[in-house]
């Protein structure tokens, strides 16, 4: 879905780019509910700009029982948050950083800017 230029900036996303977030990352909430906890990137939605993480922004939700045998009941679900919301921490200082993008190589890989240190090993 092509979106018309003032609604693409307000997603906070441009054509061609990519979330700089990737599974199994741990993050820092940096706004919201959940402000200062930290938690694991379970899945990135790369087309919403959304990520879920475990234990953070999750809600509430009533179940019914779909087959006999089944129990209905409530359960925790986790709702995506949008990826401007987390800061990715780094593993050297231990503290929440942003990301940037290098290439080493023929690769591009991503660093933490606070201590320049790659995220990404190379494989």
């Amino acid at each position: 879905m092509r979106l018309k230029g003032w609604k693409r900036a307000s997603l906070g996303q441009q054509e061609g780019t990519r979330p700089k977030l990737r599974k199994g990352d741990e993050v820092l909430v940096i706004c919201g509910k959940d402000r200062g906890r930290r938690g694991k990137v379970v899945s990135v939605n790369a087309k919403k700009w959304t990520a879920i993480v475990e234990h953070i922004n999750e809600y509430k939700k009533h179940q019914k029982a779909r087959r006999a045998g089944e129990t209905s009941g409530i359960i925790t679900v986790a709702m995506p948050i949008h990826i401007s919301n987390v800061m990715v921490i780094d593993k050297s200082s231990n503290r929440p950083s942003r990301v940037g993008r290098k290439e080493v190589g023929d690769e591009h890989l991503r660093y933490a800017k606070r201590s320049g240190q790659l995220i990404d090993s190379k494989q």
